[in-house]
């Protein structure tokens, strides 16, 4: 069976909700097509590595970065010269660009946010390896429920997967994991049925002993993933980084070093399941909360500069509160339920929530878990406080 795109042949239903998705799914290519997939890789982060230099190269001549187009004319002269980039997607190629041109963009409008692009090194753990294709003229395609298509590729086995009833494709993207997998995220523009209203609101403060603490006096522990792997994980770690020593010491070439590979896999793979479990833990969560609560109000924690703290920087990471966030906020948008965030600024901890006194005397420390209103009298869990200021707030201000 063909998908068809039916989104011109029938109306969007009134009571459903359009959102872009991505539809995750495993790629088992040939070894010619893994080959191709590789060389594609290499040759988009040689082209965008090639027109990050120019810009900057440009801008100390002219103090002035060069317009997209400008870029966009650069990659003809530049194929000349490389012929290796003929043998890859010449659409793979020039979506690294636009995707260069939409870095720069970000970077200017916003620099308290996103940081000036960084050149793509093919060895990097934290940077993801992928190229995107656009859908355009049916470059990028789902052929069945078992295989995609795309440019030079062509027919590309994948895992089972099913899509919505209502789509259209935006563009795929293929990406090589640290374990040697691939993966083609499909990007596409679908309908969502809302979720029925509940009536409920609850604030929830997040926390490392429990995960959440909601107002309501609602727990949710917080799984302990990097810890269930600590030990393994360490001793990997520990013998890799001796392995790199020593062949560092006489000038070998990683690459070519089959036990040092071997092991850099094994720890890739230690990292991935534990990124994969705390994935799977905090959609589960997300979703439970979504279907529970009409409001939900949460806390802005600037996490980067909570894990400057050494002696809580392995627990904060451990918990992965921005995933969670996140994973909140984008399922409240589809399902209309409402969402929203204090100011990270606010004391929620250190005001009673019964009565508003602000206390910076009482509850000056993390040790302090319980505490006596004086003015008041009311006894006070110091988590369930805070949930209830940050509802309180949320509530009041339009945050």
């Amino acid at each position: 069976m063909v998908y068809e795109y039916i989104l011109n042949q029938r109306k969007w239903g009134d009571c459903m909700t359009i959102v872009q998705k991505g539809i995750r799914v495993r790629l088992y290519p040939t070894k010619e097509q893994e080959v191709l997939i590789n060389k594609t890789l290499g040759c988009v982060r040689f082209v965008y590595n090639n027109a990050l230099e120019n810009c900057k190269q440009y801008y100390e001549q002219t103090q002035h970065f060069p317009s997209g187009k400008e870029r966009s004319a650069n990659l003809v002269p530049l194929k000349e010269e490389y012929e290796f980039l003929k043998e890859v997607s010449a659409v793979a190629l020039q979506q690294s660009i636009r995707d260069l041109d939409s870095a720069l963009n970000n970077f200017f409008k916003n620099r308290s946010h996103f940081g000036f692009p960084q050149f793509k090194s093919k060895h990097s753990l934290k940077q993801k390896q992928s190229y995107r294709i656009p859908h355009n003229g049916g470059k990028a395609d789902i052929l069945d429920n078992k295989h995609i298509k795309l440019p030079k590729l062509g027919k590309v086995k994948t895992k089972r997967f099913d899509m919505p009833e209502v789509y259209k494709i935006f563009n795929i993207t293929i990406e090589k994991t640290n374990t040697g997998k691939y993966y083609a995220s499909i990007c596409v523009e679908t309908e969502v049925q809302p979720l029925p209203k509940t009536g409920k609101q609850a604030g929830f403060d997040l926390g490392l002993i429990d995960l959440l603490i909601g107002s309501d006096g609602t727990r949710f522990e917080r799984p302990k993933f990097n810890y269930a792997n600590k030990d393994k994980l360490a001793k990997e770690q520990r013998k890799l980084s001796k392995m790199r020593t020593k062949l560092e010491r006489v000038n070998a070439n990683l690459d070519e070093c089959r036990n040092y590979q071997k092991q850099k896999h094994k720890v890739a793979k230690l990292h991935e399941h534990v990124a994969n479990c705390a994935k799977d833990f905090n959609h589960k969560l997300s979703r439970k909360l979504v279907e529970e609560y009409d409001f939900i109000a949460m806390e802005d924690l600037n996490v980067s500069g909570l894990l400057k703290n050494h002696k809580l920087a392995y627990s904060i990471a451990d918990v992965r509160w921005s995933q969670l966030v996140n994973f909140i906020k984008y399922k409240c948008l589809w399902y209309e339920k409402e969402f929203k965030q204090v100011d990270r600024f606010y004391a929620s901890s250190k005001i009673c929530s019964c009565c508003g006194t602000y206390h910076k005397d009482i509850v000056n420390s993390l040790s302090v878990r319980e505490w006596i209103c004086p003015d008041c009298g009311v006894h006070h869990d110091r988590d369930v406080n805070a949930a209830k200021n940050i509802l309180n707030q949320a509530l009041s201000v339009g945050v």
